[in-house]
């Protein structure tokens, strides 16, 4: 064996099936923030008819709003983060254990969103938005949109798009995780992105590979993939090549994507700050991947993590109800206050009480029924 091939495979197997991995707690912040600034866009810049018939939240929040209206990079910076962490936890485990972790951390906490999004829409909405119960139970299996019915809740878009990011890397694990796989599965991925991305500018999509592929958004989870190959192998050439392109297909985008977003806002979104935006984000993620940021290191850190998947889930409808209910008797900071304080305060239940629990006891069902079918197959 040649002194490169035992590199090679130093690599490939420098993370034990067994090693725990250790948690990075500036990852956990930088999700927390990713869900505030999500949060604070759809309060304080989207339009909604939450402080008032025909009320623009930019006029409520106008010096605010300057900044709050890019809070949808939020779900970026979410994507770029799972492309680095969802890789990190599938080095090491057979199909069905990472299966089960991805299920586990999916649904359970999703499912009770929307029972509980639909019960307080069906007694307290005054905005119009009812729903239906095939909605809702077509909701909780996260096919809604493919099957073309409207989700309960606006954010759980980007839910199916982890979902099929998660069944992607599902497929690397069948054929075993190792550092050549990963870069090699990365190359091909990017590659079909900037091909699928191409025809949809020519106007010749493919709609299969779009669906499974997701062009759109797949340059996020491909940088965060090489980013943590850098965070646990090192720096090459290849993997930072691979971190650049992403980002310059992601700048390709932002003159469309500004479009979209001023619809949804109904105020100007300039390209430029989103080109800063973007870049920050690759930015701190590289920092993440280089050890830039491991001095944030304090324990809340964790639990502000917890807390970040169940506040994104519950904020958007249930947020707009309660500023609805509020907004006249408080002023709009005031109100902003409180209903800000009260999601938090939400997720963290949700997080320690709902979620928890629910996630083992559906872990331990899962596990349970995979043993079985081994031993059948024995």
């Amino acid at each position: 064996m040649t002194r490169a091939q035992r590199r090679l495979a130093t690599r490939e197997t420098r993370l034990p099936k067994n090693q725990p991995l250790t948690r990075l707690r500036e990852v956990d912040l930088l999700r927390f923030i990713a869900a505030v600034a999500v949060m604070l866009f759809h309060y304080t810049a989207r339009l909604n008819a939450a402080w008032g018939p025909d009320v623009d939240p930019t006029t409520v929040f106008p010096q605010l709003s300057q900044f709050t209206r890019y809070g949808f990079l939020g779900v970026e910076l979410f994507f770029v983060i799972s492309g680095f962490v969802i890789l990190m936890t599938a080095f090491g485990r057979k199909v069905g254990e990472f299966a089960i972790a991805r299920f586990t951390r999916l649904f359970p906490a999703y499912i009770f969103a929307v029972i509980f999004t639909t019960i307080i829409v069906t007694a307290f909405s005054r905005l119009g938005n009812d729903v239906e119960p095939l909605q809702v139970l077509t909701n909780m299996t996260l096919l809604q949109e493919p099957l073309g019915i409207a989700s309960v809740d606006g954010v759980y878009w980007s839910l199916l798009i982890e979902l099929k990011f998660y069944f992607l890397i599902a497929c690397l694990v069948a054929f075993g995780v190792t550092y050549r796989r990963v870069v090699s599965f990365m190359g091909l991925w990017l590659i079909a992105t900037v091909a699928l991305q191409a025809a949809a500018a020519q106007g010749q999509p493919v709609a299969f590979l779009d669906f499974f592929l997701f062009p759109r958004w797949s340059q996020y989870f491909i940088a965060g993939m090489a980013l943590f190959l850098i965070h646990k192998f090192g720096s090459n050439i290849v993997l930072w090549t691979m971190v650049f392109v992403t980002w310059i297909i992601t700048l390709s985008t932002v003159e469309k994507e500004a479009a979209g977003a001023e619809r949804i806002v109904g105020a100007p979104i300039n390209p430029v700050t989103m080109y800063a935006g973007i870049t920050a984000i690759y930015l701190i993620m590289a920092l993440v991947a280089v050890g830039g940021l491991r001095w944030l290191n304090w324990r809340f850190l964790t639990t502000l993590g917890l807390l970040t998947y169940p506040l994104y889930l519950l904020h958007e409808w249930v947020g707009w109800i309660m500023i609805d209910r509020l907004r006249e008797s408080f002023t709009p900071w005031e109100t902003l206050g409180i209903v800000v304080a009260s999601m938090i305060a939400l997720a963290w239940f949700v997080a320690r009480f709902i979620e928890a629990p629910l996630s083992k006891s559906v872990r331990g069902a899962l596990n349970h029924a995979l043993q079985q079918m081994r031993s059948e197959g024995r």
